[in-house]
């Protein structure tokens, strides 16, 4: 299934990722691609804002950071992933990601998967990111199973 929107502004773009978040029954991977300042990070945001965390901040230098989820009946935790940083497979097997995106108790959300594509479960919903300009964001959402 794929869905495209257009976003306008910061607010829109998390609002689009809130609606994806509504959608969600159990935990999943969500792999965010785009470049640099595409909107990767806003997008999280929207969901740990559905998710009622009150700060969610790019984990680019510490890798990845973990989100305690207390409103959700099944999903327990967030985990913010960036890969920006790490170049190899090795790199980003030491985080436990395979263990991770196995839970139905928690969310996973990637920036930058593209670099080990390989890797990534069959399952799991892609979010393309392309600036049409300053502030306006295509986003293309496809969830593959």
């Amino acid at each position: 299934m794929e869905q495209l929107f257009v976003s306008s502004s910061t607010e829109e773009t998390q609002e689009i990722a809130a609606h994806l978040a509504s959608g969600l029954d159990k935990g999943a991977t969500i792999c965010l691609y785009g470049d640099l300042a595409a909107g990767k990070t806003t997008f999280t945001q929207g969901f740990a804002s559905f998710f009622k965390i009150p700060r969610l901040v790019s984990p680019t230098f510490i890798i990845m950071r973990e989100y305690p989820i207390t409103s959700h009946p099944v999903i327990k935790t967030l985990y913010h992933l960036d890969l920006y940083r790490l170049n190899s497979v090795q790199e980003i097997k030491a985080f436990d990601v395979e263990e991770i995106w196995t839970d139905p108790t928690n969310l996973l959300i990637i920036e930058w998967p593209d670099k080990f594509v390989d890797i990534l479960p069959q399952k799991r919903v892609d979010v393309f990111f392309h600036a049409t300009s300053e502030n306006e964001r295509e986003i293309k959402i496809i969830k593959n199973k």
